[in-house]
């Protein structure tokens, strides 16, 4: 039998950090700036940015760029502090290409589980190739998160 490997399959990635959901939840959108890997995740090129969440359905999701320059990442399509947001995902891209985001925040025993969820790579030209480097990409960028709450 062959093995027929989808490459648009969900890219899904769970890490569990050792505080509440609500601090989880805060670090991961208003404390956005302190963790992510600007340096090399960012549409502006910079070692040090700023990211607003809106917060709200139908918000949008903006990098600030230190030249007063912003990038739509993407807009909010479901809120529900401190437990989902959802979004729709392009940064740096075309918005009727976006993918799908959706991260979730349980409290268990040891903390707070984050599942990540990245979906609909059939919109992108370059799904296939997308979706490869977000699956590493996830790794490096929530590594980072995960640094910032231990």
């Amino acid at each position: 039998m062959d093995v027929v490997t989808d490459p648009y399959a969900p890219v899904v990635k769970v890490v569990t950090v050792p505080v509440p959901a609500t601090e989880a939840f805060r670090a991961f959108t208003e404390g956005l700036e302190t963790w992510w890997p600007f340096a090399t995740h960012s549409t502006a090129d910079v070692e040090h940015g700023a990211v607003t969440f809106g917060g709200a359905v139908g918000e949008q999701v903006v990098e600030l760029h230190p030249d007063g320059g912003r990038e739509v990442w993407g807009t909010l399509t479901r809120w529900s502090p401190p437990e989902l947001l959802a979004m729709t995902w392009h940064p740096g891209n075309d918005p009727a290409r976006a993918t799908e985001l959706e991260v979730r925040f349980s409290e268990t025993s040891d903390g707070t589980r984050v599942h990540l969820r990245h979906t609909g790579w059939e919109a992108r030209d370059d799904g296939s190739a997308a979706r490869s480097d977000y699956d590493s990409g996830w790794d490096k960028v929530l590594g980072h998160y995960v640094d910032s709450q231990s």
